[in-house]
C-alpha cells in the first residue's frame, strides 16, 4: 500500500484523528503489538511512567500523556537511532527547528491499527526515508511541508524496524506514548480533556513478551507501574482541578491548572501543581497523614472544612520541588467547587481565608 491522504471532502477532525476512510484502511487492534523497542534496549538509562507533573507547562498530570524515554547523551552531540515500534502507519510529521537546545525537534504520530495511536516527540532528525516523505508532500494549499499551511497528514504504512530517525542529543530523552479509543480515562468533567488525556494508555501494554518485561524493568518506579494520567476521585480534591472556563487542551491554559495527587514516580508522595493564579508556579511533595487537618491525603477530604498544607523545603523529595514555600489551605466547597489559596507561615493555630481563589471541574 502506498500513501493515503485523505479527501478534500473528508477532513481530520484534528491532525491526530483519523478520518472514517482511513480507519477503515487499518487493521482490527486484536491481536496487534509492537515487536520492536523504539531504541536499542542498551541505551536506555531509565524511563519515567506517565502522568509526571512540573508546573507551570505541566501543571496537570493530565498534560503528560507520554512516558519519557531517557538515553545516555544528555549534554552531548551524540544520538541513537529511533525505530518504527511495530508494523505502524505515519499518520503526521511535524518538523520543527529551532524550538530547543537542539537545532531539531520533531514529532511523529503514528496508527497501530483502528484504535491504537502513538507518537514520537523530540526527534532530533529525521531518516531519509522521512525526508522523503516530506520532500514530496503536495501542499494543495499552498505553503511548505509542515509549517502551519501545509500540516503533513498521511497514512503511509511502516515495517517494524524501520529507522525513522534519531534521538537524544543535548535534551537526552524523548516521549513515547500511545492512546487507545478503547480505554477512558473517567475524568470527572471530561469536557475539559483533550483526546489524549481522555484516552492515554501505557504503550509497553502493546507489547509482546520479551521486549515488554525489558522496557518496563526500566520504568522509574519501585513497583514498575506506568503511571495514570487519571487522579480523579469524586467527592474529595484529589485530581485536577481549572480555574475559569480552562482545560488541558491548550498551552495558553496551563497557568490555570491544579493538580492534588499523587506523584508519578514516587506513589506514596502527595503533589500540590500550581500552574499560575494562586501563586507563582509551584509543586511540592509530602507524605501525606490520614487524618487531621494539616497534610492530609486529598483522598480523605470531604467537603467543608479548610486543611492546611504547609511546606519548608526540608522534606524527601525536595530536590522535585520548586516554587515559593509557605502555606496553602483548602477547602472543597462541593464535589465540582474548591476554595484554595497561598499564604505565609506554616499550619498553625486556626485556618482562615483572606482572598482565596475558586476552581472548578
Amino acid at each position: 500500500m502506498g500513501i493515503f491522504a485523505p479527501q478534500e471532502t473528508d477532513f481530520r477532525p484534528s491532525y491526530e484523528i483519523l478520518t472514517s476512510s482511513e480507519k477503515a484502511l487499518l487493521p482490527d487492534c486484536d491481536d496487534v503489538f509492537f515487536t520492536r523497542s523504539p531504541v536499542d534496549i542498551e541505551e536506555i538509562t531509565t524511563i519515567e511512567p506517565i502522568g509526571s507533573t512540573s508546573p507551570p507547562e505541566h501543571a496537570a498530570a493530565s498534560s503528560s500523556t507520554d512516558t519519557y524515554i531517557a538515553v545516555d547523551t544528555q549534554g552531548t552531540e551524540k544520538t541513537v537511532s529511533l525505530y518504527a515500534p511495530g508494523d505502524i502507519w505515519i499518520t503526521l510529521i511535524q518538523p520543527r527547528y529551532g524550538v530547543t537546545s537542539d537545532p531539531e525537534d520533531h514529532v511523529i504520530h503514528y496508527a497501530l491499527c483502528k484504535d491504537v495511536f502513538g507518537i514520537v516527540d523530540h526527534v532530533k532528525s529525521f531518516s531519509p526515508e522521512m525526508r522523503d516523505l516530506i520532500r514530496n508532500y503536495e501542499c494543495k494549499y499552498g505553503g511548505t511541508p509542515g509549517d502551519n499551511q501545509c500540516p503533513i497528514l498521511l497514512l503511509k504504512p511502516v515495517k517494524a524496524g524501520t529507522v525513522l530517525g534519531t534521538v537524544g542529543r543535548m535534551q537526552g530523552n524523548f516521549n513515547f506514548g500511545t492512546w487507545d479509543l478503547r480505554h477512558n480515562n473517567n475524568f470527572i468533567n471530561p469536557q475539559r480533556y483533550g483526546i489524549k488525556s481522555l484516552h492515554s494508555t501505557c504503550p509497553f501494554d502493546y507489547y509482546s513478551s520479551p521486549v515488554k518485561e525489558q522496557l518496563t524493568a526500566l520504568i522509574e518506579r519501585q513497583d514498575k507501574n506506568c503511571g495514570t494520567v487519571m487522579h480523579d476521585i469524586f467527592g474529595t480534591p484529589q485530581g485536577e482541578w481549572f480555574h475559569g472556563d480552562s482545560g488541558n487542551r491548550m498551552h495558553g491554559d496551563w497557568v490555570n491548572h491544579l493538580y492534588l495527587g499523587y506523584d508519578n514516580r514516587f506513589p506514596e508522595a502527595a503533589v500540590i501543581s500550581v500552574g499560575g493564579v494562586i501563586s507563582e508556579p509551584l509543586k511540592w511533595m509530602f507524605v501525606p497523614e490520614s487524618t487531621g487537618t494539616r497534610n492530609v491525603g486529598f483522598q480523605h477530604i470531604t467537603h467543608g472544612n479548610i486543611f492546611c498544607y504547609e511546606n519548608d523545603r526540608n522534606g524527601l523529595y525536595w530536590n522535585y520541588e520548586k516554587g515559593p514555600t509557605g502555606k496553602i489551605l483548602i477547602q472543597l466547597v462541593d464535589p465540582y467547587t474548591l476554595n484554595i489559596e497561598h499564604q505565609s507561615g506554616t499550619c498553625s493555630g486556626t485556618y482562615s481565608f483572606v482572598s482565596p481563589s475558586v476552581y472548578n471541574r
